[in-house]
């Protein structure tokens, strides 16, 4: 299973909470593709005019060990 995030570097996240005036977990949520809202968009769409590249992610579920 893959998921799709955006890199990004320290001074894009900085950027990205100046501009947007929002927590750096909001903008880190957003970049995660964890939230979905047109807030969520709009930071992606900067960050990715900003320089930052799409990357999928590979997602390794983890089987439940406890019983």
């Amino acid at each position: 299973m893959e998921r799709t995030k955006i890199l990004y570097d320290r001074e894009t996240m900085r950027q990205l909470v100046g501009i947007f005036k929002v927590s750096s977990r909001t903008v880190r949520d957003a970049l995660s593709y964890k939230t979905k809202s047109v807030l969520a968009d709009r930071i992606r769409t900067r960050a990715l005019l900003m320089g930052c590249k799409e990357k999928d992610v590979e997602v390794i579920k983890k089987a439940n060990t406890h019983k």
